[in-house]
């Protein structure tokens, strides 16, 4: 009974790394099936491919200029099991919500996937539905979703998240919000850095 609970167990923890990391198990070296394997993740993730730290693509300086006031030493932290990493400005004052949060995914990520859930989600709010508005002139592609930028670029993906203000939380998305003007003046800045 033991053994074969092992065996299950076993096999319930290599399904779950290979769909982590989207591969099947790997062949026999030299096999057809090796060639396809490295050719598939070359073509999604640069070989100079490196995690990148989101606390280096904005500085303390630019977030406290942007946002007008004092703001907290960042936390960072890794953005998830396949890479990147996160970094949180907030503010000083323990009883404000006010905060920025730089966030780098690994280029394993897939773009449309990400995309095409944050529609769907949009499409799911209440009582007004949410939706995907594209940002000209970031990265490879940008848009926002509920007043969170998203940004495709050869190094993964930017997201820049700013809680500033209640009023720019709740707005509609016919205009752009303060803090979507403040996300999108630290995306320049942080793309030019990746």
């Amino acid at each position: 009974m033991r053994k074969g609970l092992g065996r299950i167990l076993f096999v319930a923890i290599v399904v779950s790394l290979t769909s982590i990391s989207g591969l099947a198990f790997a062949p026999a070296p030299g096999s057809k099936r090796v060639a396809q394997n490295t050719a598939a993740v070359a073509a999604i993730i640069p070989i100079e491919y490196k995690d990148i730290d989101a606390c280096k693509l904005v500085t303390k300086a630019e977030v406290e200029q942007l946002m007008g006031e004092t703001m907290k030493n960042p936390d960072s932290g890794p953005a998830s099991t396949a890479g990147g990493s996160i970094c949180m400005f907030g503010s000083p004052d323990s009883m404000s919500a006010k905060n920025v949060t730089v966030r780098v995914e690994s280029p394993r990520y897939d773009w449309n996937k990400i995309k095409e859930d944050k529609r769907v989600e949009g499409e799911r709010m209440q009582p007004k539905k949410g939706r995907i508005r594209p940002v000209a002139g970031l990265g490879k592609e940008a848009y926002f979703a509920r007043h969170v930028l998203h940004v495709l670029t050869d190094h993964g993906i930017l997201t820049i998240s700013v809680f500033k203000d209640a009023k720019d939380a709740v707005a509609g998305e016919e205009s752009e919000t303060k803090a979507e003007a403040i996300e999108k003046a630290l995306a320049v800045k942080a793309v030019a850095r990746m």
